[in-house]
């Protein structure tokens, strides 16, 4: 298979990241784009010289023709820091992107320093966890999901204070392409990490949502204690998208990690 194209951007110049010795690339979580770290943004990039990228079909990334998998992904954000002429960098991920920063911190020990595992898991559920949602897609597109994500990524006290930031993220949903989505699944479906966990000599943070129902502080756990000298944060009272519910204490946490 061929590596998927994915979409960068920064607001770093060309030049200026391929001599950086802080770059930090963050990947988003299932059917959102760049914008899901739009609220930690301030935060981290007064620290760092930050590369967003969009996973396949999402957002800005070209729609994929072929399956592919979270390794395939690892290596396709290799790729793009090879073409920004990035030696080493850390990486963060949400959700699918978060089994991508095991995947990149497992394979490519020699470019990443450090790598952050956020509300997200080492194993998925296997393919059969994840037909019913590819077939909802496939019947009724994405926007069908919508009606049921906030329960599953937010808690009820976000959901009330901050509708517009709720929208913002079921629009990203409604606007991923439902091959692209199905594909994504499929990876996700075919993701287990659980056999190289211990194998890993990235530093790795895992950042947990307390409330979180998808990648509960138990999924994270596993990393946190197989991985050796891995680390877990658990954000109180967030769900899974911590990164939006509570980003000033994801920021907290993950500047905190790196700069060790």
């Amino acid at each position: 298979m061929a590596v998927p194209q994915i979409y960068t951007v920064s607001d770093t110049s060309a030049e200026e990241l391929a001599s950086a010795d802080n770059v930090l690339v963050l990947g988003n979580a299932l059917g959102t784009d760049i914008h899901l770290w739009e609220r930690a943004m301030p935060a981290l990039s007064a620290q760092y010289s930050i590369v967003r990228f969009d996973m396949p079909g999402h957002g800005k990334s070209p729609v994929p023709t072929d399956s592919y998998t979270l390794e395939e992904v690892a290596d396709a954000v290799i790729a793009s820091a090879d073409k920004l002429g990035i030696q080493s960098f850390d990486f963060a991920g949400v959700s699918v992107a978060g089994a991508v920063a095991l995947e990149i911190a497992h394979k490519y020990s020699d470019r990443i320093k450090h790598s952050v595992v956020v509300c997200s898991a080492p194993y998925m559920g296997g393919p059969e966890g994840w037909s019913e949602r590819i077939a909802q897609v496939q019947a009724h597109g994405t926007a069908s999901l919508v009606p049921a994500l906030p329960a599953r990524w937010f808690s009820d006290d976000f959901i009330t204070k901050d509708p517009g930031a709720v929208k913002a993220l079921l629009d990203m949903v409604a606007s991923t392409d439902d091959s692209s989505y199905i594909k994504t699944c499929e990876a996700l479906g075919a993701f287990d990490a659980r056999g190289y966990l211990a194998d890993i000599r990235v530093p790795i943070l895992v950042i947990s949502g307390e409330i979180d129902p998808g990648s509960p502080p138990a999924a994270g756990a596993i990393i946190a204690e197989t991985v050796p000298e891995a680390q877990q944060v658990i954000i109180a009272g967030a769900s899974h998208q911590a990164v939006v519910e509570a980003p000033l204490e994801v920021a907290k946490a993950m500047t905190t990690f790196l700069s060790k």
